[in-house]
C-alpha cells in the first residue's frame, strides 16, 4: 500500500474512528483501525462488535491496498508529523513508514484478514431527520440514561416515529427524560440505541441550521447506521421491550411553580458542593407563596438559598436527588423552568416555562418536614 494525504485531513478524522475502537480486548485487531487505500480516497474504519465508525478522505493511491494499525499509536505519530502532505508506504512485511517534510516515522501493521466486517444492513425502515434537531434532542434526554447493566435495554435511548412525531427517551429507576417534536413525513419505527453510540453520534452532529445535510438513518432488527457529515456509524440495537414510558409522566399537578433557571441552577450547584459518595444528602425544597427555601446540610457544611418564584396550588416540602434534579434543570434551554407537583412522594415533571417538548420526570426523596 502506498498513498499521500493531507495531514489535515487525516488527522481531523482519526481521532473520531478511533472511538470506536477497543480499548479492552483479547482480539488485538478490535484495538485496531482499518485502513483501505484504494482510487483516489482512502477509508478508515474503527469497530469493537457494537460500534462502528467509517469515513474517507482524499487520498493520492499509487498502491492499493489494505492493512490494521494501532488506532491510539497511529493517530498520535500523526499528530506530531509536520503539516503538509504525508506519505503512507507499507513493506511486505506490512511495516508502515509515514514521511513528511524531512520527519519518519515507522510502526508496526497488521494484517487486515482477522478483522470483522460491519454489518450488512439490508434496509428495512429509515429515517432523515435534520441534524441540529437531532443533536438538540440527545442533548436534552442522555443524562438521563440508565448504568444498570443488569437491565440492558434502559442503558440506551428509544428513539419512536409515530403519527409524525419523533420522541427521544431515556430513563432509570428514579427519573426520566423525553423530548419530543414535529417531523411529518417520516415512516413509523421504534428501536433503542446504546448510550455510547449516541455519545459518539451526538458529538459528529453540527449546528446544520439550514438543514443542507440531513442525518440519515437505516436500520433493520438488529443494527443502524446513521449517515453524518461523511461518516456511517454503526451500531448494534438493544433488545428487549421498552416499557411504556407514557404512564410514567404524571398528568395532574397540585402545585405548580416557575422559577429563574440560573438562580435554581446556581443553588444546585452550591449544594453540590456538599454532596459526595460518602454524604449522599438530599436538597430540601420548602414552597412558599412566592418564594421556594431550598437547603442542603450535612456533616461537611450547609447551603440556605432563598428563591423567588410564582407558586399556584399547594404548598408543599419535598426532597431531591441534588444530582438528578440539577442534570435536569442544566437540560433546560429556556430562562425559567416549570415544577409541576402532586405530592411529597409523587413523581415530579420539571419542564420549560413555556411548551411541553421537553419534560424531565423526578422521584422525589424523604427529607425532613
Amino acid at each position: 500500500m502506498k498513498f499521500t494525504c493531507e495531514k489535515s485531513a487525516l488527522y481531523e478524522v482519526l481521532p473520531n474512528v478511533a472511538k470506536a475502537a477497543s480499548v479492552k480486548t483479547p482480539m488485538e485487531a478490535l484495538a485496531a483501525i482499518r485502513l483501505s487505500a484504494n482510487g483516489q480516497e482512502l477509508e478508515l474504519t474503527g469497530y469493537d462488535l457494537e460500534l462502528g465508525i467509517r469515513t474517507t478522505i482524499p487520498a493520492a493511491v499509487d498502491e492499493p491496498g489494505v492493512l490494521l494499525t494501532d488506532s491510539r499509536l497511529f493517530a498520535e505519530i500523526i499528530r506530531r508529523m509536520p503539516d503538509g502532505i504525508l506519505s503512507v508506504v507499507t513493506d511486505d512485511h506490512l511495516k508502515i513508514t509515514i514521511t513528511g517534510s524531512g520527519t519518519e516515522c515507522q510502526l508496526a501493521g497488521m494484517n487486515a484478514d482477522e478483522y470483522p466486517d460491519l454489518p450488512d444492513i439490508e434496509q428495512q425502515q429509515g429515517a432523515v431527520i435534520p441534524q441540529n434537531l437531532l443533536k438538540n434532542m440527545i442533548d436534552q434526554t442522555i443524562y438521563a440514561v440508565s448504568l444498570d447493566e443488569t437491565k440492558p435495554i434502559f442503558t440506551g435511548e428509544l428513539l419512536e416515529m409515530e403519527d409524525g412525531v419523533l420522541n427521544i427517551v431515556a430513563l432509570d429507576n428514579y427519573r426520566m427524560a423525553v423530548r419530543t417534536e414535529p417531523l411529518p413525513g417520516q415512516e413509523p419505527m421504534k428501536f433503542v440505541v446504546p448510550a455510547k453510540a449516541l455519545r459518539e453520534i451526538q458529538h459528529l452532529l453540527t449546528e446544520d441550521e439550514k438543514n443542507e445535510r440531513p442525518c440519515v438513518i437505516r436500520l433493520d432488527q438488529h443494527h443502524a447506521i446513521f449517515e453524518i457529515n461523511g461518516y456511517l456509524v454503526y451500531t448494534r440495537l438493544l433488545a428487549g421491550e421498552f416499557i411504556n414510558y407514557r404512564r410514567s409522566i404524571p398528568q395532574t399537578a397540585k402545585t405548580e411553580v416557575i422559577l429563574n433557571r440560573r438562580e435554581l441552577n446556581d443553588s444546585l450547584e452550591r449544594c453540590a458542593l456538599l454532596i459526595s459518595e460518602k454524604n449522599k444528602t438530599p436538597v430540601r425544597f420548602q414552597f412558599e407563596e412566592d418564594c421556594v427555601m431550598v437547603s442542603c446540610q450535612n456533616v461537611v457544611g450547609s447551603v440556605d438559598d432563598r428563591i423567588s418564584c410564582s407558586v399556584t396550588g399547594e404548598k408543599l416540602i419535598i426532597g431531591f436527588n441534588n444530582r438528578y434534579l440539577l442534570d435536569a434543570v442544566r437540560a433546560i434551554q429556556g430562562d425559567r423552568v416549570r415544577l409541576l407537583l402532586t405530592a411529597a412522594d409523587r413523581a415530579v415533571k420539571v419542564m420549560e416555562a413555556e411548551g411541553d417538548q421537553s419534560v424531565a420526570v423526578i422521584m422525589p426523596v424523604q427529607v425532613r418536614r
